[in-house]
C-alpha cells in the first residue's frame, strides 16, 4: 500500500484512473469524464461516515464500466459488482474486476435481483444504488427483499438519483405538457433505448423517503445532501421556479440520500399484489 493509503493509484485524479482502466483494454472514457465530479462526491458522502481504517464489504449495484467501484476498491474495500451482461462481461471489465479482487456477477433478471441471490445473509456493509432507481421500470419488491437479505443490521444504502424538482427539469416538463407534447419519458426514449436506457421516474427527496419508509420501518432515511450541478447559480428564477424554491432545493440537479438500516426487525414488510400474502 502507498503512503498515501491508496492500493491501485498513489493519486485519484481522472487521468490516473483513466490510465489505470486503459492497461486493461477498452474502457468508456467519455463516461468516466462526464461522470468523474459525482463519482468522487458520491465517495465522500458515503465514507464519510466510515473511520478511514475500516474496510467495507461492498455492493456496487449498476456497477457498469467499474468506474465508480473503482474509487472504493482504491482504499482497500472488499468489492461485489453487479450488472446486466453488457458490459459486465466484456474482457477488459473482467481483467479490471479481477486486478480490483473484485467479485462480479451478471445480473440477467434485475428484478429479482438474481445475481445477489447467492450472497450469505448479512454479508454486506455498504449497497451504492447510484443512478440506477430512476431506470427501474419494474415492481421492486423482490428486488428490495434481496438487497435486504444480504445487508448487514448497521449498514447502509446509498442511493444517488436525479432530483425531479430541479428546475430545469420542471421547466421542460411544463413546456412539453402546455405545447401538447406529453409527459414522462419521450416515444423516442422508449423506442431507441433498451428498458434501462432512459428515466421511467425520477423522484424527489420526500418521494425517496417514502420510498423506503414502504418497503419496511427498519430503513432511517434521515441522512441526505443536496448536489448543485448547476454552474449558473446566480441565475435568477423564474416565477415558478421561485414559487416552487419555498418548499425544496430546485437548484440542486442530483439528491443523494443514505438509507441506514440500524437494525433488522421487521423486515421488508410489502409483497408485490400478485403473491398471496
Amino acid at each position: 500500500m502507498s503512503e498515501a493509503g491508496l492500493f491501485l493509484v498513489e493519486e485519484e485524479t481522472l487521468s490516473n484512473v483513466t490510465q489505470w482502466f486503459s492497461q486493461f483494454g477498452v474502457t468508456d472514457e467519455k463516461y468516466l469524464a462526464a461522470h468523474w465530479a459525482r463519482y468522487t462526491k458520491t465517495r465522500d458522502f458515503a465514507l464519510s461516515p466510515i473511520p478511514s481504517a475500516a474496510r467495507l464489504d461492498i455492493l456496487d449495484m449498476g456497477s457498469h464500466w467499474l468506474h465508480n467501484a473503482f474509487l472504493y476498491a482504491n482504499r482497500g474495500h472488499r468489492m461485489i459488482g453487479s450488472d446486466t451482461t453488457n458490459p459486465t462481461t466484456f474482457p477488459s471489465v473482467v481483467k479490471a474486476a479481477e486486478a480490483m479482487k473484485m467479485d462480479l456477477r451478471v445480473t440477467h433478471r434485475m428484478e429479482l435481483a438474481d445475481s445477489i441471490a447467492g450472497l450469505p445473509d448479512d454479508s454486506v456493509d455498504l449497497v451504492l444504488f447510484c443512478e440506477i432507481i430512476e431506470h427501474m421500470a419494474f415492481n421492486p419488491i423482490p428486488f428490495w427483499k434481496q438487497v435486504y437479505r444480504v445487508l448487514r443490521p448497521g449498514g447502509r444504502i446509498i442511493v444517488t438519483t436525479p432530483n425531479s424538482m430541479y428546475h430545469r427539469s420542471i421547466s421542460e416538463r411544463m413546456n412539453r405538457m402546455l405545447t401538447g407534447n406529453g409527459y414522462g419519458p419521450r416515444i423516442n426514449e422508449i423506442m431507441a433505448n433498451g428498458t434501462y436506457g432512459h428515466h421511467w421516474k425520477e423522484f424527489s427527496l420526500p418521494e425517496l423517503q417514502s420510498y423506503f419508509a414502504f418497503l419496511s420501518p427498519d430503513f432511517d432515511t434521515s441522512r441526505y445532501q443536496y448536489i448543485t450541478h448547476d454552474i449558473d447559480v446566480s441565475a435568477p428564477l423564474g416565477s415558478l421556479e421561485s414559487h416552487i424554491s419555498q418548499f425544496v432545493e430546485v437548484r440542486a440537479h442530483n439528491i443523494y440520500l443514505d438509507v441506514s438500516l440500524p437494525e433488522k426487525k421487521a423486515g421488508i414488510q410489502v409483497s408485490p399484489p400478485w403473491i398471496p400474502a
